[in-house]
């Protein structure tokens, strides 16, 4: 059976293209749709006639001990190639994920005093470029409530400065490639003032275990080959400073949760406001997204107790 998988390949990193998806979002993405088109390769099947007991067994392969955001991930992966490149069924519509423990669903948040410890204990160990950045990309995610993406991947000059050159806004490209421009906190801005100035200063600096290709990037926050500084990377010197003050784990996503928690439990903003902030279509989505505090909750419908009816 003849089927081109570099033209598959081809034609679904153009499509990802087209639609401007992020570039992180991409290159998951490509992981997926290659062990696809391997395994078909392997057994002479077509992927776009896969029957539907191989993409099962193919998914359990693919996501064997693999947590719930990769799941997802992979189930995004491949509804994108059979919608928009082979135009077939998908097979994998009705793989289902194994049923996780609540804890791991859940995407953990912090909460307040949790996230100035953790964000303290980052600016006081800066001992590095790596300390540096990743001080100033938590920063910067929390206190724009930001997916990881659209800041590792943000170029510099999507920042808009103030008459003294102070960060005051940034124009962020969210996850379906649109632009929206994000008012900053002025504590943010001074922070990533802060790292620009250190960024400059370190150009004549050679990375450990890299060069200085960091220096002639057009991102904000490049990684030791001037590209995306990696989510994973990231997350494991989050996790030591979690680690360090006795808070929970969380990771990136986590910043963006704990953001959002805060303004609807701590500070009393309304969903649709947080929604706003958040960029998302629906606010079913913002809803799951947020933890509302039960206590509070408790009060809201404490508020629905009717007057005893006169007898």
């Amino acid at each position: 059976m003849a089927v081109d998988s570099a033209e598959i390949l081809a034609a679904a990193n153009a499509a990802a293209e087209q639609r401007q998806l992020a570039e992180p979002t991409r290159t998951a993405y490509r992981r997926t749709w290659t062990k696809l088109m391997a395994a078909c390769a392997a057994e002479d099947l077509d992927p776009a006639a896969l029957p539907a007991a191989r993409a099962a067994a193919f998914y359990a392969e693919w996501t064997r001990r693999k947590g719930a955001s990769h799941h997802l991930q992979t189930k995004a992966a491949l509804s994108f190639l059979y919608r928009a490149v082979l135009d077939a069924k998908n097979p994998f519509a009705d793989c289902l994920a194994p049923k996780f423990r609540p804890d791991a669903i859940e995407i953990r948040h912090l909460e307040s005093g949790n996230v100035a410890a953790v964000l303290l204990h980052l600016q006081e160990h800066r001992s590095d470029y790596y300390g540096h950045l990743a001080f100033h990309l938590a920063e910067a995610l929390f206190y724009s409530a930001c997916r990881y993406h659209e800041w590792a991947g943000l170029p510099t000059d999507r920042l808009v400065r103030d008459s003294s050159g102070i960060p005051a806004a940034v124009r962020i490209k969210g996850k379906g490639g649109g632009l929206a421009d994000l008012p900053l906190l002025e504590r943010l801005g001074l922070s990533l003032a802060d790292w620009l100035r250190f960024r400059e200063a370190f150009k004549g600096h050679q990375l450990r275990r890299g060069g200085m290709e960091f220096a002639a990037s057009g991102l904000l926050f490049p990684g030791r080959d001037g590209g995306h500084y990696s989510n994973q990377a990231f997350n494991r010197r989050l996790k030591a400073a979690c680690q360090a003050v006795n808070a929970p784990v969380i990771t990136a996503h986590g910043l963006r949760h704990s953001a959002a928690t805060l303004l609807l439990n701590e500070r009393d903003r309304n969903l649709k406001e947080i929604q706003e902030l958040l960029r998302h279509k629906n606010l079913a989505t913002t809803a799951r997204y947020t933890h509302v505090d039960r206590e509070r909750l408790k009060g809201v419908v404490s508020d629905l107790a009717l007057p005893s009816p006169a007898r």
